[in-house]
């Protein structure tokens, strides 16, 4: 009972904190005005030192994405390869979220990320190490598919465990006022990492660097986040007692109840979820789509391999620049701007955009629409993830975000083993076509019904 008295009231005061910002759009404050900025978060040291370790070790992390989907696709042409690799390296999230939304609130989050990325970095050096042993490639394509994919439930697991308490320590590093701004400049930061990786994996594959190499710069690459959450000192985390009685399933299901119970926050994941399931599959047949709609039938063989790497690089990095725009876009906002109120267009952009994206046929075209799409799925991305965290009680954090998690992270291992097959049945462009129209319908149910996210008290 005291836990839903405290959901409730929370609740309460994010609708009255809601209010009191409509009324700061028609006349701000001196105070509003005067507060905040694009890059405001950087004024602390520890957050900075946080963000630049993760950029380093981020930008490895793509150049590694950015490789394993064209070794995984060259093994066997397969789209349903990539939805194989895609589900197992995703599933650890789905099941393991909650429990380590539970972690997150209970242990030292920072030594728990930093455990994790020690053996995500053992992980990446598996690769490169197998990789240019031989036994990474089309003649053994099920062996490889094998080792691929342990590796990448391995992996899978580590970024269960870690994602909650990444989520989580944010607050820890910045005064509450800059903790909106500082979930948007993460995410910037992970974009413009999708941004830079594969270009600069592209760069050294066209150099000469083998996909082993790629997969060995990542495992460095982990040095620099380890060493920036080992120098940083941030805020004590608040352990809050179990209520009397509670089991320790209650406990790991709080987050879930704070959910259901919470209207708002229940429809903000339920987007989160459909966004993932049907609007994902376009970056994970990727590689599927520059291969069948990008490239010519007529050319073969290692030339076909060099170009479909190249097209594959840009689009990505494209998409990611998309991204990088929209998080920007997000933590410039003023504080009083209604994040939910965004979110409904951005979405409905998002569906449209990968419609018009499942029906080119042109590179120039399809990088433009890339683009976009990134900066509409990284601003609905970074909206519904600054709203959940700007009304969730401290002490339900790790348990909410693991939630809020599970519908993104966690939700990508059911959409690659949707559209993995979709996509080798009735090819990737319309298994993406196919999914935008169920998120289209979506985001016009969301127009069309401003209750559904509480935004009839704005029109009163």
């Amino acid at each position: 009972m005291t836990d839903d008295r405290e959901h409730r009231t929370s609740y309460d005061r994010r609708l009255g904190e809601i209010e009191t910002r409509e009324a700061d759009v028609e006349a701000p404050t001196q105070e509003v005005v005067r507060r905040g900025g694009t890059f405001e978060s950087f004024r602390h040291r520890d957050y900075t030192l946080f963000w630049s370790g993760a950029f380093v070790s981020n930008i490895g992390t793509w150049m590694q994405n950015y490789a394993l989907g064209l070794v995984v696709y060259a093994f066997r042409s397969s789209e349903f390869d990539l939805g194989v690799v895609n589900f197992l390296s995703g599933i650890p999230v789905l099941f393991l979220a909650l429990w380590a939304g539970g972690l997150a609130d209970r242990v030292d989050r920072k030594r728990l990320i930093i455990w994790t990325q020690a053996v995500l970095l053992v992980q990446a050096a598996a690769l490169g190490w197998l990789y240019n042993a031989g036994q990474l490639s089309s003649r053994t394509p099920i062996a490889s598919l094998v080792w691929v994919s342990s590796l990448g439930i391995l992996g899978g697991i580590m970024s269960a465990l870690a994602f909650p308490s990444w989520q989580s320590m944010l607050p820890d590093l910045v005064p509450k006022d800059s903790l909106l701004n500082a979930i948007a400049l993460n995410s910037a930061q992970f974009q413009s990492a999708r941004l830079v990786g594969p270009l600069l994996g592209g760069a050294l594959f066209i150099a000469g660097l083998t996909m082993g190499g790629i997969f060995y710069v990542n495992s460095v690459s982990f040095l620099f986040v380890i060493w920036a959450l080992w120098v940083i000192r941030p805020r004590k985390q608040e352990h809050h007692a179990a209520s009397a009685g509670e089991t320790g399933w209650q406990r790991m299901t709080a987050g879930l109840r704070y959910t259901r119970e919470n209207h708002v926050v229940r429809v903000l994941i339920l987007s989160t979820a459909l966004m993932t399931i049907f609007a994902m599959p376009y970056m994970m047949l990727l590689p599927a789509v520059v291969d069948k709609a990008l490239i010519a039938p007529s050319i073969h063989g290692l030339a076909r391999s060099a170009l479909q790497g190249r097209l594959f690089a840009y689009v990505m990095a494209a998409n990611g620049l998309g991204a990088v725009i929209g998080s920007l876009a997000v933590a410039s906002l003023p504080k009083i701007v209604v994040r939910e109120r965004i979110m409904r267009w951005s979405l409905l952009a998002m569906a449209l955009l990968l419609i018009a994206f499942s029906a080119s046929r042109s590179l120039a075209l399809t990088m433009a629409i890339s683009a976009l799409a990134g900066a509409a799925l990284l601003t609905t991305n970074s909206l519904v993830n600054t709203s959940i965290q700007s009304a969730v009680p401290n002490h339900l954090r790790g348990r909410v975000m693991a939630v809020f998690i599970m519908s993104f992270m966690g939700l990508m291992p059911i959409s690659a083993a949707i559209f993995g097959p979709l996509g080798e049945v009735i090819g990737p462009t319309n298994a993406i076509g196919g999914g935008a129209v169920v998120l289209l319908a979506w985001a016009i149910t969301l127009l069309l019904r401003p209750r559904l996210l509480g935004l009839e008290r704005k029109a009163a």
